[in-house]
């Protein structure tokens, strides 16, 4: 079959797959909040990079990077359980808990922030993010509030309310960015930008929350205890899966400055929000969706159609922007957001190959916490760190920036889509053995 049919074919069935799904029109509603979300940073960034140079870039990628990965632990994953109990009254038990973890981590943070931020810049070979840092503790307290409020709409499929809040929060990014940027605070401005674009939405997620379970509040701390134990698993092994996780991805962005320089850092970091952002967040929509639904599939055995429909949807959706981006990143970055950037467009080039198997990934990986295979999670995660480790470190034994980025992106593809096909088996195994009859008793 000629490429062109053969890729029309693969484009009719994912639009037939998606059309036929019960979660069609909530997949659509973050899928066109992200894209309006997005076009507000791209937008953008045309002038942020006029605004800010490689090296402000760079020490942003750093302080990302660190607040990534306290973020992803703060709640100790607990937020995640918010859509699986029946009950409202346990979920929302579930979300205060979770809330409460978060709060208390920024509160540990602030000092650890104090002592040693100076020291920090100067091991991470980013001077300017001493100046940065202050920004975590807060930023913490707020991002945490909202990934934890976000998933209480999704257990009640309030997928407007979340469209609404990504293009709030994209909004208050760039115009915090932009006037940091004229007033010339360097990273700060956007670490600041960033920090600010995070927590906007909280507010709007938690109203009302609270009101609608006042009779719950008698036994608060005991239901939280009992909550914590019930879903103990996420703390148990998603923590572990998560943090690796995130330390894999942020690893770039950490390394690249330490091995290399800040700029190159940037370089990197530019490349991925024009590529990850806008992707990221329709896969990350698509999965919400999907995770909010997977609680049913699972009942009835067809976590695994479910899983399969959408990889083979995605990859239909994602092949012609990644061959676009693949062959023509480089002009493309070099003038739209100035010369300086032309190596970050050669970077974007290599890191789309890789960036495809991530989203892939990322599309369909909440369905091991819907069916509590945690430990698959960490399996895979774990691998993923020693492959992007090694591919870092590759290339700076080459002493070749770019010879890194290239074994990155290959590493990812690689590792992705083996963590893809690990997926659909374990979907598959689960629903056999929920659609296996009970054993005979042999009649006694």
């Amino acid at each position: 079959m000629h490429p062109t049919r053969a890729l029309c074919v693969v484009l009719s069935y994912a639009k037939q797959t998606i059309a036929r799904s019960a979660f069609a029109k909530s997949v659509g509603t973050l899928v066109s909040a992200s894209v309006v979300a997005q076009l507000v940073v791209l937008a953008a960034t045309p002038l942020t990079t006029r605004l800010y140079g490689p090296a402000d870039f760079g020490a942003f990628a750093v302080f990302t990077a660190i607040f990534a990965l306290v973020l992803v632990v703060s709640s100790f994953r607990y937020e995640l359980a918010v859509p699986l109990p029946r009950s409202d009254a346990n979920a929302f038990g579930v979300l205060s808990l979770a809330l409460c973890l978060n709060c208390a981590v920024a509160l540990l943070v602030a000092p650890a922030v104090v002592i040693w931020r100076a020291p920090l810049a100067q091991l991470l070979n980013a001077p300017e993010l001493s100046d940065i840092l202050w920004i975590l503790p807060i930023a913490i307290i707020g991002a945490g509030s909202y990934r934890a409020f976000r998933l209480w709409a999704v257990r009640r499929h309030e997928f407007g309310t979340i469209a609404r809040t990504r293009i709030v929060q994209s909004i208050a990014m760039v115009v915090v960015q932009i006037g940091a940027g004229f007033a010339g605070f360097g990273g700060a401005g956007l670490a600041a930008g960033y920090a600010v674009g995070q927590t906007s939405g909280a507010f709007r997620l938690a109203a009302g929350t609270g009101h609608r379970f006042a009779g719950t509040q008698r036994s608060f701390f005991a239901r939280m205890k009992y909550l914590a134990r019930r879903y103990d698993r996420f703390p148990k092994y998603d923590v572990a899966a998560a943090l690796i996780d995130t330390l894999s991805v942020q690893l770039p962005n950490l390394l690249l400055a330490l091995l290399f320089s800040p700029a190159i850092a940037g370089f990197y970091m530019l490349g991925e929000r024009v590529l990850a952002v806008p992707l990221g967040l329709l896969s990350q929509s698509i999965g919400q969706v999907l995770y909010a639904r997977s609680r049913k599939a699972v009942e009835v055995g067809r976590i695994s159609e479910l899983a399969m429909k959408l990889l083979l949807a995605m990859s239909a959706f994602l092949a012609l922007p990644v061959l676009i981006m693949f062959l023509a990143g480089e002009p493309l970055f070099a003038f739209a957001f100035g010369e300086a950037w032309r190596e970050a467009g050669l970077f974007a080039s290599w890191l789309t190959i890789g960036l495809f198997g991530q989203f892939l990934f990322s599309s369909i990986s909440l369905v091991l916490m819907a069916t509590n295979a945690q430990n698959i999670n960490l399996m895979l995660q774990s691998m993923m760190l020693v492959l992007r480790g090694a591919a870092l470190l590759y290339g700076f034994v080459t002493g070749s920036a770019l010879g890194a980025i290239i074994a990155l992106s290959l590493a990812n593809l690689v590792g992705y889509l083996f963590a893809c096909v690990v997926i659909i088996g374990h979907t598959r195994t689960h629903d056999a053995k929920r659609s296996a009859p009970p054993l005979a008793d042999g009649g006694n």
